[in-house]
């Protein structure tokens, strides 16, 4: 027997090439023995078990510890140790949490990711039947070896790759392995070199299900040599992938830690300059590093993303990865699988052309005598495009096999291409048009049966072509009293239809600047005719190729062409890798769909990875970040919004909380600057940033959508948090702010007679309230322009109405006036303050009905 690794290498490495019993020949088994016990030993020893073999994972707690390795953990971390130290235990075990929880949830995203490559195992039948000895013997999969004879029938998962040498009407579902939308008939005849997978008609391979027929097929390969093998040891090769909010968030946490150590170092700098006390001032400078670092941020963001996927529950999309929610509203390309995500998955008959309008009863009743599938109200067995044509026949299933019996049957071969079933009343027959044609005599027309004409035959054989051309499969249908008088009827054009909702939703993938591409296992022509009805195939998308062709492209070849593909068929997990790291290459930030085993490894290479919850396996889910429980291409378009939606409130939440926190340092840094006496103590900063940071930055989470979050191009992967505009409105919003809290220090001043300590207090309230107020300002439209949007979010409301009035009830609790150093305040002293802090509301305000956000 050759070896395994001899099959590896030249001709021999393709079975698929040779003829049966050539390649019987050069493995070396007798068909009518199969392996003798020695035989198998050796094998046994030499290639090992049919199992799949899985590198040794980092354990759980090492998975733990990676999620502490980030700049923004660095920083929340000193920021905990300096609030302690200041004694500020309750701020310092609130950051620790945070950091805790983030942390907890980074660990369950990265340790169930790890799990694809088990999902795959469970692919493989326990048992098989193997012809060993000469006798058939029940064996376990995991016992297959390289020149097994393996004896299938329907109903069999079959264990291992191998070579058909002998069939019977057999037909494998290999939609999982290739993404072939129907079950593929066999054939033992010898293919080209080039021949793709999915073309591999005389070959079985593991994890694939027999779904009809008979067949018995030589082992070729097993373990980790097999087809689903190579996939997964892709899948090991495939390293996690970085998310955009991941990368925004790293890069946001570089510029606070340089920005938190210049601002300490300068307010202490100047304070010292001007001869203040050294302990104060350090005091203070800490203060406001501690107060410069939005602690609050990580958890918001972590809130966010988690109340995220409690909504997309609602529209059947189950996220597994938190970040995922965020990097699909980033996702500039779809990735898209045909079958069962922008098709219904069921093969309907669309169109029927017959010879002539009265033909539509006969032809109803041949579609439901020559037909061997059951259909009834909650499942079909069958033939998908037999099952297609009961449905066309509708109500008429029963009654016309009561009342025509079948008394004989050809059934159907691929060789001759046809089935022939025998009735008492007559003969019907159904097949390939050409073989139908050629086997009719007669064509029924309005005048009863005529002669059916050669050139009336190639005028159908255009109609038929026309048919292919849109992706239709055809079937033609004859009756007639024998064999040797059929007549002709029509041809039916059987498909699996789009979707209702996905032109729409296609279009506004478009509109919202997302580029879709089909990428499927199916047939060229199949997958143009669809793509091209629900409106992915055309301009500027007009470029379709093969997966083949992908293997001879350069890399910078797959980036070019790329930017204007539409659809790619007959690919190959290799080319579905080559596709996704091409875009990615380009800055393209990829969500892809899938639902096989040959999808996984592209499922994890992307940015976002969607796999199919009714038709995907196990392998596909594992390996995705989001699984769609109803399969629908719509559910991507919504999840997507509700992505955009997400960002906005995370970039809405970071605009507040830098503006809330420049408009303390300002403060601060101006009061020294003035030389004035202390603006705000240590203790009203670290309160202020207490409650202004987490209720209304956590109710922001929770504020719909703008009204054209889909009109708008998505966020470039390079794109900040927070980019050079923001840090323009980031200045001036806190500019604001802080000459509201200096209105009101210099009025208190002028009504309480140089009563600083009392200036203080005022500027403590109005810097807390003006903060409070100014969350309404990070939305895009004016309030002024569009009043509606004040009360969309209640929950911001609420949150704003419990933050101020905790800020007033402090001011009647003594140990709160002793630590804040504050009083209760008169009727007018809460006006001022109440005026001073809208002002830069009203400034805002002002600011977007002038100019935008």
């Amino acid at each position: 027997m050759k070896s395994q690794e001899k099959l590896s290498n030249g001709k021999t490495s393709a079975p698929y090439a040779l003829a049966a019993e050539d390649f019987l020949e050069r493995m070396g088994v007798d068909i009518e023995q199969g392996l003798g016990d020695e035989a198998v030993e050796a094998a046994r020893k030499e290639y090992g078990g049919n199992v799949l073999s899985q590198e040794e994972f980092l354990p759980w707690w090492r998975f733990f510890l990676r999620q502490f390795a980030s700049p923004m953990v660095y920083l929340l971390f000193v920021a905990a140790l300096i609030s302690f130290m200041m004694g500020e235990l309750l701020d310092s075990i609130a950051i620790l949490v945070v950091i805790f929880m983030n942390s907890l949830i980074g660990f369950f995203t990265e340790f169930r990711a790890e799990k694809a490559l088990q999902a795959l195992k469970s692919m493989t039948s326990p048992h098989c039947r193997v012809l060993r000895n000469g006798n058939i013997s029940l064996i376990s999969s995991a016992d297959v070896v390289p020149g097994d004879i393996m004896v299938l029938e329907a109903g069999d998962v079959i264990p291992a790759d191998g070579r058909l040498f002998k069939e019977a009407n057999c037909m494998v579902n290999e939609a999982s392995l290739t993404g072939e939308s129907l079950p593929v008939e066999k054939i033992i005849e010898s293919l080209p070199l080039e021949t793709l997978l999915p073309d591999r008609v005389n070959c079985v391979y593991a994890g694939t299900n027999m779904v009809k027929g008979t067949a018995r097929a030589i082992v070729f390969a097993t373990g980790m040599e097999t087809e689903i093998g190579r996939i997964g040891r892709m899948l090991q090769q495939v390293s996690s992938q970085e998310t955009p909010l991941e990368e925004r968030l790293a890069k946001f946490s570089q510029f606070l830690i340089w920005a938190t150590i210049a601002i300490a170092g300068i307010v202490i700098g100047a304070g010292i300059f001007q001869g203040r006390g050294l302990l104060m001032m350090l005091s203070t400078g800490i203060a406001l590093a501690v107060a410069a670092v939005p602690e609050g941020l990580p958890f918001v963001a972590t809130m966010t993303l988690a109340l995220g996927v409690h909504r997309m529950a609602k529209i059947n999309a189950l996220v597994r990865n938190l970040a995922s929610v965020e990097t699909l509203g980033s996702t500039t390309v779809i990735c898209t699988d045909k079958t069962g995500t922008l098709t219904m998955n069921d093969m309907t008959v669309r169109t029927v052309h017959l010879s002539q309008s009265e033909a539509e009863e006969l032809f109803i009743r041949v579609a439901v005598l020559c037909n061997d599938a059951t259909i009834n109200d909650t499942k079909s067995v069958g033939d998908p495009m037999e099952v297609a044509l009961l449905r066309y026949a509708g109500e008429n299933k029963l009654s016309l096999r009561n009342k025509f019996p079948r008394i004989a049957e050809e059934p159907f071969d691929s060789q001759t291409m046809r089935m022939v079933t025998w009735h008492n009343e007559g003969v019907a027959m159904k097949g390939a048009p050409e073989r139908v044609f050629h086997d009719c005599p007669f064509i029924l027309t309005s005048q009863g049966p005529a002669p059916f004409l050669e050139e009336t035959k190639i005028a159908w054989h255009k109609n038929v072509q026309v048919l292919a051309q849109r992706g239709m499969r055809t079937i033609a249908l004859a009756w007639g009293d024998s064999l040797e008088s059929l007549m002709f009827l029509g041809v039916a054009g059987i498909d699996d239809p789009p979707r209702p909702e996905v032109n729409e939703s296609v279009t506004l993938c478009h509109k919202a600047g997302i580029h879709v591409i089909m990428v499927t296992g199916d047939h060229l022509v199949t997958a143009e005719a669809i793509a091209k009805e629900v409106g992915i195939y055309k301009e500027p998308y007009s470029l379709s190729m093969m997966g083949s062709e992908l293997e001879s492209l350069s890399e910078e070849d797959v980036v070019a062409r790329a930017k204007k593909l539409s659809v790619v068929a007959r690919v190959a997990p290799e080319h579905k890798m080559r596709i996704v790291k091409g875009l990615q290459k380009a800055g393209e930030v990829v969500a892809m769909t899938g639902d096989g085993v040959n999808d996984a490894v592209a499922l994890k290479q992307a940015d976002v990875g969607i796999a199919m919850g009714i038709q995907g396996t196990e392998v596909s889910k594992e390996a995705s970040d989001i699984i769609l429980q109803d399969d629908r291409f719509s559910t991507i378009v919504e999840a997507v919004r509700e992505g955009r939606r997400i960002f906005d409130n995370i970039r809405k939440a970071v605009l507040f909380l830098l503006c809330c926190n420049l408009s303390e340092i300002l403060t601060v840094f101006l009061g020294i600057l003035l030389k004035l006496p202390t603006i705000l103590i240590p203790l009203q900063i670290l309160w202020i940033n207490l409650v202004t940071d987490v209720l209304p930055a956590l109710a922001l989470s929770l504020d719909p959508a703008e009204p054209d979050v889909m009109l708008c191009s998505p966020k470039r992967r390079d794109e900040n948090i927070v980019t050079r505009s923001h840090k323009l409105l980031i200045f001036f919003y806190g500019a604001a702010i802080t000459s509201g809290v200096f209105a009101a220090y210099y009025w208190s001043l002028w009504y309480h007679k140089g009563d600083f300590l009392r200036a203080t207090e005022l500027s403590f309230h109005t810097l807390v309230l003006a903060q409070l107020f100014f969350v309404l300002n990070v939305r895009k439209n004016s309030l002024l322009s569009h009043p509606e949007r004040f009360w969309e979010n209640p929950w911001l409301l609420l949150g704003i109405g419990v933050s101020v009035l905790l800020q007033v009830v402090i001011t009647y609790i003594p140990v709160f006036q002793n630590v804040l150093d504050i009083v209760p305040l008169g009727a007018l002293e809460w006006g001022v303050v109440v005026g001073s802090a809208l002002l830069p509301t009203g400034l805002a305000q002002l600011r977007k009905i002038l100019f935008g956000l």
